[in-house]
């Protein structure tokens, strides 16, 4: 209907011509066959054209919506690609962040070889500002039991202080609960170092008390003490960043900043042995952590 419409006007012509002509041969039949060709060629050409336009139309559109088509399929193949390789880049990026956690602990194995140690993966964080806990994906299935130490890339993170079948928690040295007797190897200078609510923002710890005629100074080594209970001896805790004497003119405290990345925790050493009985956490301010 569209090609009537668009030609009628030709198609009209057309007609009126073609009756004229055989008007004309109805009269004169003697007409010679090139007035004819002519004619009619005069009546066909425009109708060829439109026709031949028509056609070429059609044929345009079809052409364009197999090319849509063929886009379309195009694209879809594109995207099922693109999520393929976001899928194996995904993967790839997962099994390389584990193989470098696995690398850490290998490398923490290593270096405290001489205890027994099984490896765990910090798995979440107690969101609370008075204390600094960590959960791990060990627990009394795999051997541990509280009060074993927990050591992290760096030196000693923590305590275990609750235990369940498949998990277990430990408070950081940070933690306001946290104490461990300690020494200064470079000075034989002794003291416990305990987490406080004041510095743990901060990420440093308290070291007190320490005697007035103490040699101990910033950048001095921390390590668990032989007298530590709770822990084996010799283990690094942090290192000294000042030093300060307390109101009483007496003695003297010092600012430790641990040496165990507690802040970007992704695997951890639990020391399987237990240096000593009692609580987990302490009531008070005095003594090691019980």
């Amino acid at each position: 209907m569209q090609l009537l419409e668009k030609h009628k006007r030709t198609f009209l012509f057309s007609g009126i011509g073609v009756c004229i002509i055989a008007i004309i041969l109805t009269i004169s039949p003697g007409i010679g066959s090139n007035i004819i060709s002519g004619a009619l060629s005069y009546i066909v050409m425009p109708v060829q054209r439109a026709v031949s336009s028509s056609v070429a139309w059609v044929g345009g559109h079809f052409s364009a919506l197999a090319n849509n088509q063929q886009l379309i399929s195009i694209n879809r193949e594109l995207m099922a690609e693109i999520n393929r390789l976001e899928f194996e880049n995904h993967r790839l990026k997962l099994a390389a962040e584990d193989n470098a956690m696995l690398n850490a602990a290998l490398s923490m194995q290593q270096r405290y070889a001489r205890l027994p140690t099984v490896g765990a993966r910090v798995i979440g964080q107690d969101p609370n500002d008075w204390y600094r806990s960590y959960h791990i994906d060990r627990g009394a299935n795999d051997g541990i039991e509280v009060n074993m130490a927990v050591i992290a890339d760096g030196g000693l993170a923590g305590l275990i202080r609750y235990v369940s079948p498949t998990r277990s928690q430990f408070v950081s040295v940070l933690d306001n609960r946290f104490a461990v007797h300690v020494i200064s190897p470079r000075t034989e200078d002794t003291g416990i170092a305990r987490g406080d609510t004041s510095l743990m923002q901060q990420g440093l710890m308290r070291l007190d008390p320490i005697e007035a005629t103490a040699q101990i100074m910033p950048g001095d080594e921390i390590l668990t003490s032989p007298s530590s209970f709770l822990f084996p001896p010799g283990l690094l805790l942090g290192e000294v960043v000042s030093v300060h004497t307390n109101p009483d003119g007496l003695t003297r405290y010092a600012i430790v900043r641990p040496a165990a990345e507690l802040e970007n925790m992704e695997m951890v050493l639990i020391v399987n042995e237990v240096f000593g009985d009692g609580e987990t956490v302490r009531d008070s301010r005095q003594g090691e952590s019980e």
